[in-house]
């Protein structure tokens, strides 16, 4: 089974987005910050909101695919 980074974003009265993409067996901090900041710049053109609005929530590796909420692979 594949593993995944699973990373939240909110901002304001938009809704949260949990963001997932498949990682690699030991996801490195590039790896990582990578996914974050692409999580980031799709919610910010989605939503068309400023980046110093977004909201991070706690992110997280070696995950399944999230359930739940809105849901998105990136």
């Amino acid at each position: 089974m594949a593993k995944y980074m699973v990373q939240s974003i909110q901002s304001g009265t938009h809704p949260k987005i949990t963001y997932y993409r498949a990682q690699s067996a030991h996801p490195s901090h590039s790896e990582s910050g990578a996914f974050t900041e692409a999580a980031i710049t799709h919610y910010v053109a989605k939503f068309g909101v400023d980046r110093s609005t977004v909201e991070k929530g706690s992110y997280k590796s070696d995950q399944g695919v999230p359930t739940g909420g809105q849901v998105e692979k990136i």
